[in-house]
């Protein structure tokens, strides 16, 4: 007897994954670090919100470079190495060169209500993890803009419904995704603070 099959044909990459992690942040060592970054970032006399962020914002972007920058904590190495095979996976999926990656930049993103991040991306860098240290339920996720949007002009769809694609998050959920997609938060609604680790990888 003959089977009709219906199934999808792997095309392209997953360009959006999610990985989960226990970082035990809330009274543990991570939150500290987090706090001091945020005193030191505020003491030096930079400005609240960069030029990305808007509401009642914050984020360390500026010193994300620096010694003082999350991806050199030492509260952070077991975190770095848990999840390194999983990123090098994904670095394959994308069918990028075969090479070593490193974190080279990271910073916090400190939402309030009302706070959030606007669209942007993070080119020329090839690889983005953002690490939910903590996501109330009603804080809001991030919204991908969708990369064939000039292409799908003029199909039958709603193309301005179409364009932002959510993609919801919780307390301590991965997302990893290359760094020319366009992206953007959703405010957060609660009295809760969203606090969001970000590392730009690097391959060497």
């Amino acid at each position: 007897m003959f089977t009709r099959i219906v199934k999808p044909v792997k095309f392209l990459p997953n360009f959006i994954w999610k990985l989960n992690y226990d970082f035990q942040f809330e009274g543990g060592t991570l939150q500290y670090d987090v706090g001091c970054l945020l005193d030191e970032v505020l003491s030096q006399g930079k400005q609240r919100n960069s030029m990305l962020e808007d509401g009642d914002a914050f984020s360390t972007a500026i010193s994300s470079r620096s010694p003082i920058a999350p991806h050199n904590w030492e509260c952070l190495n077991k975190f770095f190495q848990v999840i390194h095979p999983d990123l090098m996976t994904i670095w394959k999926d994308w069918e990028y060169f075969d090479m070593g990656i490193r974190p080279a930049q990271s910073w916090v993103n400190l939402h309030k209500r009302t706070g959030y991040t606007l669209e942007h991306a993070h080119s020329p860098c090839p690889m983005v993890i953002s690490c939910y240290l903590k996501a109330p339920e009603g804080s809001g996720g991030l919204l991908v803009r969708d990369p064939l949007e000039m292409h799908r002009s003029g199909y039958p769809q709603e193309c301005q419904e179409t364009i932002w694609r959510l993609i919801e998050v919780k307390t301590n959920d991965i997302l990893v995704f290359p760094g020319w997609l366009q992206h953007k938060t959703q405010p957060n609604n609660t009295d809760e603070d969203r606090v969001v680790l970000t590392v730009n990888y690097e391959g060497f």
